[in-house]
C-alpha cells in the first residue's frame, strides 16, 4: 500500500476562517498581538534554557506603525524564525511554532495553539509580507516571506542586515507588513486599530505602542490592577469605567456613576483572576451582560457562558485565565473540570461578598437589594448559602400590607397564598375584612420563595384553594334561610346565562353586598365563552369541544351578603323584574371589582339596567 498526504486548499481555508470560524475581520489584530506575545515569551524561554539572555532582551515590546487607510506594520522583538522554521510553521496549516516537536505539547506561556492565526490577515490584505530575524544565533539573516491567498509564497534572504527594515540592525524579532485590500481600508485607520488593540490587548504584560504620523502612544498599563496590592477600590472602579466605557464617552472619576461596587476574585483552578463589577441599574434575570474574558492577558470573548454564573446578570466581569483551554476560534473555552472549578470559585467569591455585605453593611445591602431584587430572588432559589439572607429581604403583597420574608416566617401563622392576581383580587377584601392574611404570589419568584420559606423554617404553606372560603362566612339562621329561599331561586335563574349560581351568607364587611368566587375551571369556561363570541367558523367547533370537556356543572358563585342592608331589601322583593335588574347590576359590579373583563354584552346590560333604575326613580 502507498501512503498519500492530505493537501489543503488555502483559498478554501481562508473562506472557512472568514465565514465560519472568526466572527469578523477584527480578529486579525488579535491574531497579530497573540503571535507577537507568544514570540516574546518564546524568546524568553529560549534564552532561559540556553542562558543567552541579557539586559537588552529583558523586556518585550510590540509596535504598530499605521499609515491611515493604507498600511499597517506590526513589529515584535520576539524569537523570530529561521528559514526551516518558516517552511515548517508558515507553510503547513495547523503546525504551530509553539508546539514542542519532541512531545507535541504546547508551553503554558503561549496563547496560540493551532497554527492558523496568521491566515486571518488575508481577510483584510491580499498579501502577507513578513520580515523575521531569529534570536537563536548572533549572525542570523533577515528573511522576507511573502504569502498569497492562492497558497504560494516566496522567501528572500537579505543577509545579516536589511536596509529596508532597519529595526533588525539592532533587534531580532518579526515584522508583518499588511496593505489594505479594496473595501477593507477602515481596518487600517488609527481609530480602528487603537480601538481593537485596547479591546483585545489592554491587559497584555508587554508595552504595546502605536506609531502614527511621527507620534508614539503606549496603549496598555502592562499589569493587572486587581493583582497589585497597592491598587485601591477607587482605582479599580476607574479601571472598570474605562474598560466598559461606550465608544466616545468620557471617563469620569465618580465611583458610583457606572458601577455599584466591585468584587476581586481568584481561582487556583485554571489560574483565573479578575474582578466583577456590579452594575448600578436593574437588569432582567434573563439579561446577558457583556464581559471581558481574557486568555493569558489576550481578550478571548465577551461571553461569560460556563465561566460566569448564570445568575450573576448584575455583573460585568473582567477575567484573565492563564490555564484554561481555548477553542480553535479562540472565542471560548473548552468545557472541562478545570473550567467548572474556576466557575465555582467565582461563584463562591460573589456569594461571600453578598453574604458579608448583608451581615456587616445592612444599609448598603438594602440599596443593593432594591436595585437587583429580581436577580437576587433568582439567586436565592439556587444558592442554599444565600437563601435565608435574601428571603428575609423579599417583599410580598398581603391583605395586611407589604410583608418581608422575615415578617412572614416570624408571624406564627399558616402562610395562605393566592396563586393568581385574579384570585387575590377576588378574595383580598374578604380576608382583609376579617383580619386574615392572604399572600399574593403572582409576581415573579414569589411563589418559589414562599414555598421554600415554608420548607426551610417548617411553616405550613397552603394555596387558598385548600382553605375553606366558606369558613370566612356564616350560614343564615333557619328562619332567614326560609325568607330568602325564593330570592335565591330567582337570582339563580338570572345568573344561569352567565354560568353563575347564587348563594346567600353573612360575612364582613357589611358594606360589601356581594362576593364573586370563580375557580380555575369556571374561569377557563368563561374565557372560552368570550373567545367564541369573536371566533370565526374554523375555531368555533374547537372552542365548543373545549367547553364540553369542562362540563355544564362548572359554575361560578355570587355570594349575597345578608348583613348588607341593600341585600336584605332585595331579598324581600317579590317583583322578578326588579330582582333581575338589581341582581345583574350587582353581578357585573362584582366582576369589575374582581378585575374580570366583561363579555356576553355584560357592559351593555349594566348600562341598560342603570338607565332603567334611574327611570324608575324618576317615576
Amino acid at each position: 500500500m502507498e501512503d498519500f498526504r492530505f493537501k489543503v486548499n488555502l483559498g478554501g481555508m481562508i473562506e472557512i476562517l472568514s465565514d465560519h470560524l472568526y466572527s469578523s475581520p477584527d480578529v486579525y489584530i488579535r491574531e497579530l498581538l497573540q503571535n507577537g506575545v507568544d514570540a516574546i515569551n518564546a524568546r524568553k524561554n529560549h534564552e532561559k534554557d540556553t542562558g543567552t539572555g541579557g539586559k537588552e532582551t529583558a523586556g518585550g515590546f510590540i509596535t504598530l506603525d499605521i499609515e491611515d487607510g493604507k498600511k499597517l506594520v506590526f513589529t515584535d522583538n520576539g524569537l523570530g524564525l529561521t528559514e526551516p522554521e518558516i517552511h515548517q510553521f508558515l507553510a503547513i496549516i495547523g503546525e504551530s511554532s509553539k508546539r514542542n516537536l519532541k512531545n507535541g505539547r504546547i508551553h503554558t506561556d503561549y496563547i496560540g495553539r493551532f497554527g492558523i492565526g496568521l491566515l486571518s490577515c488575508f481577510m483584510v490584505s491580499d498579501e502577507i509580507r513578513m520580515y523575521t530575524k531569529s534570536s537563536k544565533t548572533a549572525d542570523a539573516h533577515v528573511l522576507e516571506w511573502r504569502g498569497k491567498p492562492d497558497g504560494t509564497y516566496n522567501i528572500t534572504d537579505h543577509g545579516t542586515e536589511c536596509g529596508e527594515v532597519p529595526f533588525f540592525n539592532e533587534n531580532p524579532g518579526t515584522q508583518v507588513v499588511l496593505a489594505a485590500k479594496p473595501g477593507q481600508e477602515d481596518y487600517f485607520t488609527k481609530e480602528t486599530i487603537k480601538r481593537l488593540v485596547i479591546y483585545y490587548g489592554m491587559l497584555l504584560p508587554f508595552p504595546i505602542i502605536i506609531k502614527h504620523e511621527g507620534k508614539e502612544e503606549q496603549i496598555n498599563p502592562v499589569y493587572l490592577p486587581w493583582e497589585d496590592r497597592e491598587t485601591n477600590k477607587n482605582e479599580l472602579m476607574l479601571f472598570g469605567n474605562m474598560m466598559f466605557a461606550e465608544p466616545g464617552s468620557e471617563i469620569t472619576g465618580s465611583m458610583g456613576q457606572r458601577f455599584f461596587d466591585c468584587v476581586p476574585f481568584h481561582s487556583e483552578e485554571g489560574n483565573v483572576s479578575g474582578v466583577a463589577y456590579i452594575v448600578n441599574y436593574a437588569v432582567q434575570p434573563t439579561a446577558k451582560n457583556g464581559h471581558r474574558i481574557y486568555l493569558k492577558n489576550m481578550l478571548l470573548t465577551e461571553k461569560g457562558e460556563n465561566l460566569i454564573p448564570d445568575w450573576a446578570v448584575f455583573t460585568k466581569c473582567i477575567v484573565n485565565a492563564m490555564d484554561l483551554r481555548p477553542t480553535a476560534s479562540r472565542e471560548g473555552f473548552y468545557i472541562d473540570s478545570v473550567l467548572s472549578n474556576a466557575r465555582n470559585s467565582i461563584e463562591d467569591s460573589l456569594i461571600e461578598y453578598i453574604k458579608d455585605m448583608a451581615e456587616t453593611e445592612p444599609e448598603l445591602f438594602d440599596r443593593f437589594f432594591s436595585i437587583h431584587r429580581l436577580s437576587l430572588m433568582s439567586l436565592a432559589l439556587v444558592s442554599s448559602k444565600l437563601f435565608t439572607v435574601i428571603a428575609d429581604h423579599c417583599e410580598f403583597e398581603t391583605t395586611r400590607g407589604r410583608y418581608t420574608g422575615y415578617a412572614l416566617r416570624t408571624g406564627n401563622e399558616p402562610l395562605i397564598y393566592a396563586p393568581t392576581e385574579s384570585k387575590y383580587k377576588q378574595l383580598s377584601q374578604l380576608f382583609f375584612a376579617q383580619d386574615k392574611m392572604l399572600i399574593n404570589v403572582s409576581y415573579v419568584y414569589s411563589y418559589e420563595i414562599l414555598r421554600q420559606i415554608g420548607e426551610v423554617y417548617d411553616i405550613e404553606v397552603m394555596a387558598v384553594e385548600d382553605w375553606n372560603i366558606e369558613d370566612l362566612m356564616k350560614d343564615l339562621p333557619p328562619d332567614a334561610q326560609d325568607d330568602t329561599f325564593d330570592f335565591i331561586r330567582a337570582a339563580d335563574r338570572v345568573l344561569k346565562p352567565y354560568d353563575c349560581r347564587a348563594e346567600i351568607k353573612n360575612f364582613p364587611p357589611s358594606n360589601q353586598p356581594v362576593f364573586y368566587l370563580i375557580d380555575e375551571k369556571a374561569l377557563f369556561k368563561r374565557q372560552i365563552a368570550a373567545a367564541r363570541a369573536s371566533a370565526d367558523s374554523m375555531f368555533y367547533n374547537m372552542l365548543d369541544a373545549f367547553a364540553e370537556d369542562i362540563g355544564d356543572d362548572t359554575m361560578a358563585i355570587l355570594y349575597f351578603n345578608y348583613e348588607n342592608p341593600l341585600v336584605k331589601r332585595l331579598a324581600a322583593q317579590e317583583n322578578e323584574a326588579d330582582i333581575k335588574l338589581l341582581v345583574e347590576i350587582l353581578y357585573i359590579q362584582a366582576l369589575q371589582i374582581g378585575g374580570f373583563p366583561l363579555h356576553h354584552n355584560e357592559l351593555g346590560v349594566l348600562n341598560r339596567n342603570i338607565l332603567a333604575l334611574m327611570d324608575k326613580g324618576m317615576d
